[in-house]
């Protein structure tokens, strides 16, 4: 292979279950019956040998992730593929430079496009992504609620907006419970926000807060502002030059080894949000079969431990056998209430874009 390149939960078992160790002895869901389509696939990724992947670092592991994927379609799926992995930009430059790509003829940039329903909405009336039949590659496992838009966008993990802070720095923001206790005078110029307002397109959604609620709340909130960063500016939270960033992309980073013990994650209880990534293959991808294999390990139990849980430090909620679900499920019975982001969701709330715009500039003009 070569490379270019919560309060967290009130229950204190919760918080147990998310650091322990996701290991596991295998099996029935750990391996993939063998079925015709599934066996087309193998084959065709035996005949591509290679497989090329680009996102940013901190998706999928970046180089890290990459390599035990490839580990894991040798021993899942016995095919020894050539992964070169490099450096990509996030999520809506990417997903525009594929589209360019196709309309021109020209191979994808990446075979495995990662994303949120906020990018492979638009895109599944669009032919950017191959329809894959992921419940019939992998049955029992991928189900039709995981495989969206056709098996166009493929679930593979659950991501749940909060706040992120710096535990040894800034411990005060442990009491958090509500979306208003960010207006606490006394955490003026403690609170960074983003300055694409993550989590804020949901609160915006007319069939959560609507416009005029967020809005009033965004100017309140802005007196506490002490600037803006964005979700891959987590290390200057963990250094203690940012106190806190609200609302975070994710919670799961506090998980990881490079976070454990700096960061803590509070949970907003009147702003809960299930947000997932998707993995998409690209018409014009290289190498789709290899792509599609890399996607199914990442799917199966080992992937999600090895790759999602280790490095990313959370799995996808809709597997039962996830820390994410019963994390999820916990929360829900202490009747947090959770809005589910998927792509159905976004293609039903078309003016989110357009009010979040409205925000953003309110925002960059302080």
């Amino acid at each position: 292979m070569r490379f270019d390149c919560r309060r967290i939960f009130v229950a204190g078992i919760i918080a147990l279950v998310a650091l322990a160790p996701f290991d596991r002895p295998a099996r029935a869901a750990d391996t993939i019956p063998m079925s015709p389509a599934l066996q087309k696939i193998i084959d065709g990724a035996k005949t591509e040998g290679k497989l090329t992947l680009s996102y940013a670092v901190n998706i999928l592991g970046g180089p890290d992730g990459a390599r035990i994927g490839a580990a894991g379609v040798k021993k899942m799926f016995g095919v020894d593929i050539d992964v070169t992995y490099f450096p990509g930009p996030s999520f809506a430059p990417m997903v525009a430079k594929l589209m360019t790509e196709m309309q021109a003829g020209q191979p994808a940039t990446t075979d495995l496009y990662n994303g949120t329903a906020v990018e492979f909405t638009p895109m599944l009336t669009r032919g950017l992504f191959r329809a894959v039949p992921w419940t019939e590659l992998y049955p029992g496992r991928i189900t039709p609620e995981i495989a969206e838009g056709g098996g166009q966008a493929l679930r593979i993990v659950t991501k749940v907006p909060g706040v992120m802070y710096n535990k040894k720095t800034a411990p005060e923001f442990a009491k958090l419970t509500a979306m208003n206790d960010l207006l606490n005078p006394a955490l003026k110029g403690k609170i960074y926000t983003t300055p694409y307002l993550a989590g804020f397109d949901v609160l915006v959604a007319q069939s959560v807060w609507g416009y005029e609620k967020t809005e009033a709340f965004l100017r309140q909130l802005m007196p506490n502002l002490g600037g803006l960063v964005s979700c891959a500016g987590l290390d200057r939270v963990a250094s203690g030059e940012i106190p806190a960033l609200a609302l975070s992309c994710s919670g799961s980073e506090v998980n990881t080894d490079h976070y454990r013990g700096v960061l803590e994650w509070a949970v907003l209880r009147d702003a809960g949000e299930r947000r997932y990534d998707y993995l998409g293959v690209p018409t014009n991808a290289a190498h789709p079969n290899a792509a599609i294999l890399f996607a199914l390990f990442a799917s199966s139990p080992e992937g999600q431990s090895k790759i999602l849980h280790d490095l990313f430090g959370g799995e996808l909620d809709t597997y039962p056998d996830t820390p994410m679900h019963q994390q999820i499920t916990a929360l829900e019975k202490e009747g947090m209430k959770f809005t589910g982001v998927t792509t159905d969701w976004w293609g039903s709330h078309p003016s989110v874009n357009e009010d979040l715009g409205k925000l953003i500039k309110i925002v960059m003009k302080q």
